[in-house]
């Protein structure tokens, strides 16, 4: 009979046992997938890799087996019994796959699907700010498009009644409703050079290392008393860590937490209680402003940044946090705002440190 040629082996390895578990018959690939010589398999007892638990001869296995750490294999066991014909288990089968190759892509693919999740996260992160910036920058074109114009007739409107108040007699009630014009009209070239600073190019020849909590322990300084005295109940605690060094501009930092800060007042009554801290994370430095009030819902949350949104009707102008995404936004940061109605609020500035901070200027 002439000799038969060689093949390779099967993917699958096949094991036939007796009803003691012995093996009695295997192919080449069961050998080479327990690990074992051919020779030494058949005839012997199953492997103490595959002999972990008790068999009923009965039974059928379907599992997954791990083998010692160093070889890091990952094996898949079908064993079934073949019966008799008078119905009794004559023998058992059993047929053994290597999936090690498979496991590790199925390891490999999800990690490459998280890392592919992580990435989609950052940049639809990037677009809403992209979105963000572009609508701040074609604001603050369209503003200084008019801010000439209007600030030439608010000049001319403040400067007739400051003339007039200095000429007309001294008549308490016509004095007052000057007084309230140009008042009216301060507060206009206010709004109007506040609309200017929106989505204005990035100029760090002024920017510096500035402390973020100095930024903190200034601002509560000069703005606490302002509505301390009107709202006595409102509680403000801190929480500031040292080296939350940035690189920026500390009048528009102070601006933007002022705004914030005003927000968070107008928000909460009674017992009212507002935290500010400053803290490190992950190469950036954070200041967050949390308060009990009463939070924002999801139509809130999705427009705070809009420029002119407000919920606070006529006392309001809208661009308290406009200012502050647009200050974050010349900073190289984010502002992110975490709400429930009828919870609190929650405003945080993230800001990268000093000794990262990408220095090219943008335009």
């Amino acid at each position: 009979m002439a000799a038969l040629e060689h093949v390779d082996s099967p993917e699958r390895g096949v094991l036939l046992l007796d009803n003691n578990l012995n093996v009695t018959c295997a192919n080449r690939r069961a050998a080479e997938v327990l690990g074992v010589a051919l020779e030494d398999l058949v005839g012997s007892p199953l492997p103490d890799l595959i002999m972990r638990r008790p068999v009923r001869p009965d039974e059928v296995i379907e599992e997954v087996l791990h083998t010692d750490a160093q070889s890091e294999r990952v094996i898949h066991r079908y064993s079934g019994p073949v019966f008799a014909a008078d119905g009794s288990p004559a023998c058992r089968v059993e047929i053994y796959s290597d999936i090690t190759a498979r496991r590790r892509l199925e390891t490999e693919i999800l990690d490459r699907n998280r890392e592919l999740a992580e990435l989609n996260r950052r940049l639809r992160e990037a677009q809403d700010r992209l979105v963000q910036s572009e609508r701040l920058r074609a604001l603050g074109e369209m503003a200084a498009g008019i801010a000439h114009d209007i600030n030439n007739a608010l000049g001319i409107v403040l400067g007739n009644a400051q003339l007039a108040k200095r000429k007309m007699p001294q008549e308490a009630e016509l004095t007052q409703c000057i007084e309230s014009i140009e008042l009216a009209a301060r507060d206009a070239a206010e709004t109007v050079r506040r609309l200017k600073e929106i989505g204005k190019p990035v100029d760090r020849s002024r920017y510096g290392p500035v402390d973020l909590s100095t930024i903190v322990e200034e601002v509560i300084s000069t703005t606490v008393p302002t509505w301390s005295e009107r709202n006595q109940l409102v509680k403000v605690e801190t929480n500031l860590a040292n080296g939350c060094i940035v690189e920026g501009d500390p009048a528009e930092l102070r601006e933007a937490l002022s705004n914030i800060l005003l927000n968070a007042v107008q928000a909460v009554s009674g017992n009212g209680l507002i935290e500010i801290s400053t803290s490190l994370e992950s190469g950036r430095a954070l200041l967050r402003v949390t308060d009990n009030g009463v939070g924002m819902n999801e139509e809130t949350k999705q427009r705070v940044f809009d420029p002119f949104f407000t919920t606070r009707g006529a006392e309001g102008t809208g661009l308290g946090m406009s200012m502050v995404a647009a200050i974050a936004i010349r900073h190289q940061g984010e502002v992110v705002v975490d709400s429930e109605e009828g919870i609190g609020t929650t405003v945080t500035l993230k800001l990268p440190l000093l000794d990262i901070v990408d220095r090219k200027v943008e335009s």
